[in-house]
């Protein structure tokens, strides 16, 4: 059968009942290789046959846009890379072809009649309508498994002018300064240079880094630029020099990095759906006028889409016979903005009314014929133009309401997200010289325990009206024990202000009567004061916390409210019956009440009248003068109690909080299965820090303080509220920093803050202006003295450091030789814990140690004894005697 020239020709609309052959050359066949989850095509490598062929590869077909096919005088060779296979070695003038991202993608064209016309065509060519099922359906999806919400946290933050790593449990892994790096400016490259081709470069000139590091940030028809970070403050010096011997025509210069950050590492993407045509023709101009002005109002729709008709043209139509005078007219009217994918039959259910039923429906050629797993493909590229994204994440069409497809990505870096913004209003060929939206968002976010947002809850709701004029997306996400508020924007201003007002939310107020801050030792405990401020509460609509550690109370709420809740609070503990007293307990009682004490003291007395704060290690007593008594005759064992022993078969009553040995109010369940009160939970988090010995760690209470779970920060997270969650961070932080007075120091600046990272003493001043304050400080000896050396400057100052010394002396005041914080021995034996970096210290000879044994050790072989007699020393000295 003769070959259909129209086919050829991508033509011929009669399909299947073509008197004509439709058959495709062997040219047209591709085969498809699928390795693990991967989508790979291996195109086959055309020889150059005929004389004169070049061996080298046509840069057009690696744009795919070459239109000579077999005939182009340059190879067409395109090879994928194997995952069983190690690449070949390059040389430096060897040239490295990479894998085209578009073999995974099927091509466009092979739905056109007449199929793909390009030689050898970039793009997947499946050869079944399975296949290309099977494709669709990995694109879609690999493309929308991406849900709308944040990548997980990887625990990195912005401390103290440092970027720090913390591990699973809080500790600090590690700290960055924007000293620690070095930027480079790299111009005068080759057009088109590529980053592997920025990094072939670096290479030669002897430096090693990844293609992470590289950014082509401008290109044009005579040169391309590129910016280069690495973790070495001198690379940038280094590679300038290089550069000026063996690469004088690239020209390199130090780029400066901004101290200041924000969250804008997120796009907001969007393209017109596919649409077509649709023309109705109709017999009578009344009708046909009627159903376009129902179109038009919105009483018809096209599966609740809104459609806009044209007005109704009249023509003549054919129908009248050979030698008939009359002349049928007919009304065709045009709907636009059809979905791609509507059906004649789909169009006709939207026209209800059986008198406005046209008499003929044809469908016009779509805008685009690209899916959106296809689109979605395509713009994930051109995004990794510009740098790495955490996600890409495309929203269902389920979902979608309007005529446009929407996406949003999260790049690793914000430089690079600000980067792909220049993608907005790009005209894309894959969607029919369509134009690619892209907007670059501003985000806030906070997360708040439920008592402080539904207390500010009806202010929210006011606000986010506001917010949604604003063009602000709003979202909450209300927890168990937490909830998180979102906004985001393109307007950095409204962000900012809406950033403020979660700041208003989240930050508490004082609650102070005359200067002072209300406290009363009955609110130490969950008894009856605790109930009425409970009821304050609930009549007021806010939310007031206790800070037993610092005996105060926390507002949460409006302002106007305030004033009203200190009157009613002064009130109630001006009004209470029963008195309020504290027991300031030995080591030896302390260590009775946590291993059954207190729960005997709660059998004898009752519930919420004795309550044991483990932190200041006192025991509040709010009750009667007799309950009182009773206490001390138990304390004092006047009173046989059954107390009983630190094991792991004496757990605390299921809801004790192991904190306060109290019914857990607001209780936060645990991993483990142990129950804390809100309040509890969260100061005991605060003050890990303080209290930790070694690394960093939150670990459980429960069970007497033996449990073996040690909290990840995962579960910490889910467990506080944002501004604890970060607080507790920081704590590890500081804690980390004080430990580590040879690695870092802080600003001397008062109020300052930031960090830098220590130098050792040199014959040259080390000058570093710090970011925050640009207060200019020495590395090296911790003070800011100008021109002068560092043993210039103590020479300089030596009059009032002696002067200094001798005072120290005369008050027994020493330095530590870790940290050189100052230290004052009043009494005691001559082991000391340094309260900055917590080192153990020999008094004596200041030797430094790890643990409190090795100094005991220590003490006792080379100095002959701790200082103390034998009757007087603790549980970790009377170990070494």
């Amino acid at each position: 059968m003769a070959l259909c020239r129209y086919f050829a020709q991508g033509f011929c609309r009669y399909g299947d009942t073509c008197s004509f052959s439709h058959e495709r050359g062997p040219t047209d066949q591709r085969r498809t290789v699928f390795a693990g989850s991967t989508l790979r095509t291996d195109h086959s490598v055309e020889q150059p046959g005929a004389a004169g062929k070049s061996t080298e590869i046509c840069k057009y077909f690696l744009r795919g846009s070459c239109k000579r096919g077999n005939s182009c005088h340059y190879t067409h060779s395109q090879l994928a890379p194997s995952s069983d296979s190690s690449p070949a070695p390059q040389t430096a003038q060897s040239t490295s072809v990479g894998w085209d991202s578009r073999s995974g993608i099927p091509c466009k064209f092979l739905s056109f009649p007449g199929g793909c016309q390009k030689g050898s065509c970039p793009y997947l060519h499946p050869t079944g309508r399975n296949e290309v099922s099977k494709i669709t359906d990995q694109l879609a999806a690999s493309a929308i498994s991406e849900q709308d919400q944040e990548k997980d946290d990887d625990f990195c933050r912005d401390i103290a002018g440092t970027s720090v790593q913390f591990n699973e449990f809080g500790h600090v892994a590690k700290i960055s300064l924007p000293t620690d790096f070095s930027q480079a400016r790299i111009t005068g490259l080759a057009p088109r240079t590529t980053p592997e081709g920025v990094v072939r470069i670096l290479n030669e000139l002897g430096f090693h880094i990844g293609i992470e590091c590289v950014r082509i940030w401008g290109e044009n028809a005579s040169e391309t630029s590129a910016t280069v970070k690495v973790e070495d403050p001198s690379f940038a010096k280094r590679l300038s020099v290089e550069c000026q011997t063996s690469h004088a025509h690239l020209r390199v210069n130090p780029v400066r990095g901004s101290a200041h950050s924000t969250n804008c590492r997120k796009l907001y993407l969007s393209w017109h759906r596919a649409t077509t045509t649709v023309c109705l023709d109709f017999g009578n101009g009344v009708i046909a006028n009627q159903v376009a002005q129902k179109f038009n109002d919105g009483t018809y729709k096209y599966l609740g889409q809104l459609l806009k008709a044209s007005s109704p043209r009249c023509s003549s139509a054919r129908g009248g016979g050979r030698g008939s005078s009359h002349i049928p007219l007919r009304w065709s009217l045009i709907l636009n903005g059809v979905p791609s994918d509507a059906t004649p039959d789909n169009v006709l259910k939207a026209i209800n009314a059986p008198n406005d039923r046209p008499r003929r429906v044809v469908m016009g050629e779509p805008s685009y014929r690209a899916s959106v797993e296809q689109i979605s493909l395509e713009v994930r590229r051109l995004l990794e133009e510009h740098g790495p994204l955490e996600s890409l994440y495309l929203t269902p069409l389920s979902k979608i309401q309007g005529k446009r497809v929407k996406a949003s990505a999260l790049f690793k870096d914000e430089a690079d997200a600000k980067l792909a913004c220049s993608l907005n209003e790009k005209t894309m060929d894959i969607l029919g010289n369509g134009k690619l939206t892209v907007t670059l968002l501003h985000t806030a976010k906070i997360k708040v325990p439920n008592t402080v947002y539904h207390c500010w809850k009806s202010c929210i709701d006011e606000r986010s009206k506001t917010w949604k004029e604003q063009h602000l997306s709003f979202h909450i996400y209300e927890g168990a024990v937490c909830t998180t508020m979102k906004v985001e924007g393109d307007s950095a201003e409204d962000v900012s202000n809406a950033r403020k007002i979660f700041k208003e939310i989240s930050t508490p107020i004082v609650i102070k009567d005359g200067g002072n801050a209300i406290w009363d030792p009955a609110l130490g405990s969950n008894g009856g004061a605790y109930q009425k401020l409970k009821a304050i509460e609930n009549e007021l609509q806010v939310a007031i916390q206790r800070i037993r550690s610092k005996r105060q109370l926390l507002y949460y709420g409006p302002p106007e409210k305030l004033p009203c809740a200190v009157r009613r609070i002064t009130d109630m503990l001006n009004a209470k019956d029963s008195p309020s007293y504290e027991l300031e307990l030995k080591p030896q009682q302390f260590s009775w009440m946590i291993r059954g004490g207190h729960k005997s003291i709660e059998r004898e007395v009752g519930r919420s009248v004795a309550v044991l704060d483990i932190v200041s290690k006192r025991l509040t007593v709010s009750g009667t003068q007799q309950q009182y008594e009773s206490i001390l005759a138990i304390m004092d064992g006047n009173h046989i109690v059954d107390t009983q022993p630190l094991s792991g078969t004496a757990s605390e009553p299921l809801g004790t909080c192991p904190i306060c040995f109290c019914e857990a109010d607001n209780a936060v369940q645990t991993s483990c299965d142990h129950a804390y009160c809100l309040e509890c939970f969260e100061d005991y988090c605060r003050s890990t820090a303080d209290t930790s010995k070694e690394e960093f760690k939150i670990k459980c209470q429960g069970d007497g303080g033996i449990c073996p779970t040690v909290f990840t920060l995962r579960e910490l997270k889910e467990l506080l509220s944002s501004s604890v969650f970060e607080a507790v961070l920081k704590s590890s932080f500081d804690e980390y920093v004080q430990r580590h007075p040879e690695a870092f120091h802080h600003c001397p600046t008062p109020d300052c803050g930031f960090i830098y990272r220590c130098t050792t003493m040199s014959r040259q001043p080390s000058a570093y202006t710090c970011p925050n304050c640009l207060e200019a400080v020495c590395t090296s000896c911790h003070v800011g003295h100008g021109r002068y050396s560092c043993a210039e400057y103590k020479d300089f100052a030596s009059g009032g450091f002696e002067a200094f010394q001798q005072l120290k002396k005369k008050l027994n005041i020493k330095d530590c030789p870790k940290c050189t914080t100052p230290i004052e021995k009043t009494m005691g034996c001559n082991h000391m814990t340094c309260g900055g970096c917590k080192a153990h210290i020999c008094w004596v000879c200041l030797a430094v140690f790890d643990a409190s044994g090795p100094c005991y050790a220590h003490m006792t072989e080379e100095h002959g004894g701790i200082g103390l007699e034998p009757y007087a020393v603790d549980d970790d000295a009377r170990a070494w005697w």
